[in-house]
């Protein structure tokens, strides 16, 4: 596998894994936070996945860019295939940075052990 494939594919599974990785971890540090009174960990956890997933985003970009910023076409060549790999990874990095977001709101409006 080539450096490019390599990247594409960390665009496109990236932010996924990475959401999921940030769900995983805040709802097991439930507990600590509670016994703690403290939410600085699942803040952190958050914010982590958020970088995370801006820099996969910014690596489809970047390969998109470099593949020439051309739309996903109906064509069967790598080239098409890498643009489609390349938008998909942004948009997938994007959706996950929101619900990575959406999923902050509780921690901020609730209290540690609500």
């Amino acid at each position: 596998m080539n450096k490019r494939n390599m990247l594409l594919w960390i665009s496109v599974l990236g932010g996924p894994f990475v959401w999921l990785s940030s769900f995983e971890a805040r709802f097991a540090l439930v507990p600590w936070a509670c016994t703690f009174d403290s939410k600085l960990a699942l803040f952190g956890v958050a914010v982590a996945a958020l970088i995370i997933c801006a820099a996969c985003g910014t690596i489809g970009w970047r390969e998109w860019k470099v593949l020439g910023e051309n739309e996903p076409s109906s064509d069967a060549g790598p080239l098409s295939r890498g643009t489609f790999m390349a938008i998909g990874g942004i948009v997938l990095s994007a959706a996950c940075f929101l619900i990575v977001i959406a999923q902050m709101i509780p921690e901020l409006m609730l209290g540690a052990c609500q």
